[in-house]
């Protein structure tokens, strides 16, 4: 009798243990995934965080001065070399928004001669001028700063979903990690990256 109350006993306690380790497997792999979910949440909606600042530059130039989406994105690429400091690289602007022409030295230099030529090969005031690279300076270091944003994002997802702590007891979370975002920079940018060249007018 005592021994059968043993065995009895030592099989409930076996149960109770599997009860709770089961119980523990359990939660532990719903917390597991739910990291993963939250920081693949994040991922997909860093891609539209990064979509409305590249929108708001746009809007930015358009809000300042009445013009062509196509002027605007011109206006945005001459400020982004003048942002690089890269001088003497140009861009054709489009016919019938006030300019043709526009260099990339203000950056570089800062000198009022070079700002007076920039808005008068534009057509428009230096003030205006100022005020509009001025606008889309800031916005384009808030684009910039949302795509880091979005590059460790990946990486803290990347890292997590590799992690050997996260991908065994059932778990398989190595199969979801995201593809390696693509930047939004320029076409020298990416041609220096791929061939692992550079120009000088690039330094």
């Amino acid at each position: 009798m005592k021994a059968a109350l043993v065995l009895v006993l030592g099989f409930i306690s076996m149960v109770v243990v599997g009860v709770v380790l089961l119980l523990g497997w359990v939660f532990w792999r719903m917390s597991v995934n739910k990291g993963e979910i939250e920081l693949d949440a994040r991922y997909e909606a860093q891609f539209n965080v990064v979509e409305t600042k590249l929108f708001e530059m746009r809007s930015a130039v358009k809000n300042i001065h009445k013009c062509s989406d196509e002027w605007a994105d011109k206006f945005i690429k001459v400020v982004a070399m003048q942002a690089s400091g890269r001088g003497g690289n140009r861009a054709v602007l489009p016919e019938g928004n006030g300019g043709v022409v526009a260099g990339a030295a203000v950056a570089a230099s800062g000198t009022t001669l070079q700002i007076g030529r920039e808005s008068e090969a534009l057509g428009i005031p230096q003030e205006l001028y100022m005020k509009l690279a001025n606008a889309i300076e800031g916005k384009m270091a808030d684009f910039t700063r949302q795509q880091d944003v979005l590059s460790d994002i990946w990486r803290s997802h990347t890292a997590y979903c590799r992690d050997p702590y996260h991908n065994w007891l059932g778990t398989d979370l190595a199969g979801k990690v995201k593809p390696k975002p693509e930047m939004i920079t320029s076409s020298e940018t990416k041609e220096a990256v791929k061939t692992k060249k550079m120009a000088e007018d690039l330094f």
